[in-house]
């Protein structure tokens, strides 16, 4: 007998929820999947994450809550059919993301991480692992980390690191974990990564916060983030290997990608700027898991084209960036010898002042929000071009360095953001 109900209509559904908890019962341990389109990749995730979940918890009754956003392509018959007990509810999601897909695959993601918090506390779960339907990396080992330290109270929030070249991610090296860093004060090494476990009481405590509004484009996962640690919960990293991403879906436009990451960060910082601005200095997470250093075996960059854009920027924005950056930032800026990208140089204070410039901006609506946000692009690209020429030469150590030495930037340019905000 297959142990599945799917609800076509949340709100309209209260009934089948209640019909689906009853037949499941206490469901200690969740694993929650958050789709849309996954069709292709869902059931093997699924699968393994409830096999490895069912290995390392072998005593502990499971089940599935799944979110899907509108799947057109059987996403959530094939769960259905995969005969494990799980309860299968669709949310409604903003027709612009249904058209053009966020960066991390779920249209109206807030309201799908909120509906399946909603379903795990109904089933009582103590632990809830969520992982994202597409990244089809996942083994049994990322189960057991993610959910131990939460299952052994050690953690209420445990966020993936994964292994991961130098040069892949550097959204996330160069600008969302040092910024991240600087505002809530731990050392996360890929914040918005998507998987995540997390404590029932932590999930019981979000529920019931009066800052959850979130729809949309905003990034309730940062919130979740920053909530934890101002509220005093324990914030944990499991190091789980190589991630892969298979998705038909997903945003890969890099303008865009800075716009929808940033722009939500930007978003949380106006709307909670209590959790981040009386935050001081930093410090690392506890880990599970074998810490991985950056791979550095050669691959192929082109950084003339980098500093290209970078200098392409200097020339068609400087009329915007004089609206978003302050006189002495764009000064600097400027004055970046651009002339042999073997050796250009982009320092990191330059850098987060630049980004902080920008978050200012944003604030205060200085240009139009999203001009804003793509007129960063070329300062990135320029940023990664240095990092790339600062470290092509160098081991896994010293990049481990150089990526320090940027969060740690960060940090000390804080009080210009929070002087100025």
């Amino acid at each position: 007998m297959t142990d599945v109900a799917i609800q076509a209509d949340p709100v309209a559904s209260v009934a089948t929820v209640d019909a689906d908890v009853q037949r499941l019962g206490s469901r200690p341990i969740v694993l929650a999947l958050l789709t849309y389109n996954n069709v292709a990749t869902v059931p093997a995730v699924a699968q393994t994450g409830y096999r490895g979940l069912s290995r390392s918890f072998p005593d502990v009754p499971l089940a599935i809550v799944n979110a899907d956003a509108g799947s057109s392509d059987g996403t959530t018959e094939r769960l259905a059919a995969l005969g494990l007990p799980a309860t299968l509810t669709r949310h409604e999601s903003p027709l612009i993301e249904l058209t053009a897909v966020p960066f991390h695959g779920v249209p109206g993601r807030g309201v799908a991480l909120r509906l399946a918090l909603q379903t795990t506390r109904r089933l009582g779960a103590r632990a809830i692992v969520l992982l994202e339907a597409d990244v089809t990396s996942v083994t049994d080992e990322w189960l057991e980390r993610l959910a131990r330290p939460v299952w052994e109270d050690k953690a209420d929030l445990v966020l993936p690191a994964y292994a991961r070249h130098r040069y892949d991610g550097t959204i996330t090296n160069l600008l969302l974990a040092p910024l991240v860093r600087a505002l809530y004060g731990r050392r996360l090494r890929q914040p918005l990564a998507g998987a995540l476990a997390m404590s029932g009481r932590l999930a019981e405590h979000l529920l019931l916060h009066p800052g959850w509004r979130w729809t949309g484009r905003d990034l309730a996962d940062l919130w979740v983030i920053g909530t934890a640690i101002a509220d005093g919960f324990a914030v944990w990293e499991a190091w789980l290997g190589p991630r892969r991403v298979e998705s038909r879906t997903r945003t890969t436009d890099l303008p865009t990608m800075v716009a929808q990451t940033l722009g939500g960060v930007f978003a949380l910082m106006d709307r909670h700027a209590d959790l981040w601005r009386q935050v001081r200095g930093s410090e690392p997470v506890p880990a599970i898991g074998t810490t991985t250093t950056p791979r550095t075996e050669p691959i192929d960059i082109d950084v003339d084209r980098l500093v290209g854009a970078f200098r392409l920027g200097m020339r068609d924005l400087a009329g915007i960036w004089e609206h978003i950056l302050a006189p002495e930032t764009l000064g600097d800026i400027l004055s970046l010898d651009v002339g042999d990208a073997a050796r250009f140089r982009f320092p990191d204070e330059l850098w987060a002042r630049a980004v902080y410039d920008f978050a200012l901006g944003h604030h205060y609506s200085v240009v139009h929000r999203e001009h804003l946000l793509r007129s960063l692009v070329p300062l990135y690209l320029g940023r990664t071009a240095a990092f790339v020429v600062a470290t092509r030469e160098a081991d896994a150590a010293a990049t481990e360095a150089a990526l320090e030495a940027v969060g740690a930037a960060f940090e000390r340019q804080k009080p210009y953001l929070v002087e100025r905000w």
